[in-house]
């Protein structure tokens, strides 16, 4: 089984690909921007790269033939600009694009991309983006859909929650908590209502190994699935137990932001067809999490 996985390199990847390695799926080719940070994190494995800076990347991508990929890489930011705009057009959307017009000439039977909870603003049944970043996963949507058509592969759709767990150059909430703690000065959050699914990344390296391991279940050419624990937390709650864990107070000032437009209030995955079809569910509670990430940082 023959794999290419883009984004290997990012908060996901770096805990999936070892993972899987670990547990036999290990031929698998990387779409990679970095040689170097690759090969930093992966070194030790004996595993493929290409580099998309080089201009046959797409050939390259043609000759490795893949049976399957898994479209991790995105570029994730909130900023409302027209340098920012375009950065983002041209890695969720063009270079995706380039990415499915190749896999096309391919063999692959199934293309496993990735969304955001973010796309659904009022829940997951209607498509309404939170910020760019958001209506960019959404946008790829039909275009996926018609490089389907002209290959007939598989198309599973997993829509990511909140994703935790290990230090993370691209910072989220959590983290911004955890700096919080060694702030001399209180640091603005929102008011912290925001309900939101929070999933460790260990979880989500066993959900696609799992996933992996099941494709024969997936009998329709299209299958969404929102991966997530399922169980909801408040910002203030996650606060409180990230507290009880790190044996420290956050310095926050809550309410000293006011809610940004189009602010996600409510999110948590319905996880039905993950039991359905995988029998799967996420392990890590929130606290367990939490202790995870605290050991992550004391040795990093």
């Amino acid at each position: 089984m023959k794999i290419i996985i883009t984004g290997a390199t990012g908060f996901v990847g770096k805990t999936m690909i070892p993972f899987l390695y670990e547990k036999g799926i290990n031929e698998l080719c990387l779409l990679i921007r970095n040689t170097e940070k690759a090969q930093s994190l992966f070194g030790n494995l004996s595993i493929n790269y290409i580099n998309v800076q080089n201009q046959d990347w797409r050939e390259k991508v043609i000759e490795y033939d893949p049976d399957i990929v898994i479209h991790l890489a995105t570029l994730f930011n909130t900023h409302n600009d027209a340098e920012n705009a375009a950065k983002i057009i041209q890695s969720n959307l063009l270079f995706s694009t380039l990415l499915l017009e190749a896999i096309s000439h391919t063999k692959c039977t199934c293309f496993i991309n990735i969304g955001t909870f973010t796309e659904f603003l009022y829940g997951a049944g209607e498509y309404f983006a939170n910020n760019l970043y958001s209506a960019t996963k959404t946008a790829l949507r039909p275009i996926i859909q018609f490089y389907q058509t002209q290959s007939s592969w598989k198309w599973i759709n997993i829509v990511v929650y909140s994703p935790y767990g290990r230090k993370n150059q691209q910072k989220k909430v959590l983290d911004f908590m955890i700096d919080a703690m060694d702030s001399v000065t209180p640091v603005n959050f929102t008011k912290g209502e925001q309900i939101l699914d929070f999933i460790h990344v260990d979880d989500i390296a066993d959900f696609f190994y799992t996933l992996l391991n099941n494709l024969f279940v997936f009998k329709d050419l299209y299958t969404q699935l929102h991966l997530g624990t399922g169980k909801g937390h408040s910002l203030r709650e996650a606060g409180n137990l990230m507290e009880e864990v790190f044996h420290k107070k956050i310095n926050a000032y809550w309410g000293g932001l006011p809610y940004r437009q189009n602010e996600t209030m409510y999110a948590i995955a319905p996880i039905a067809k993950n039991l359905e079809l995988l029998n799967w569910r996420a392990k890590i509670s929130l606290q367990q999490g939490l202790d995870i990430l605290k050991e992550e940082l004391l040795v990093s």
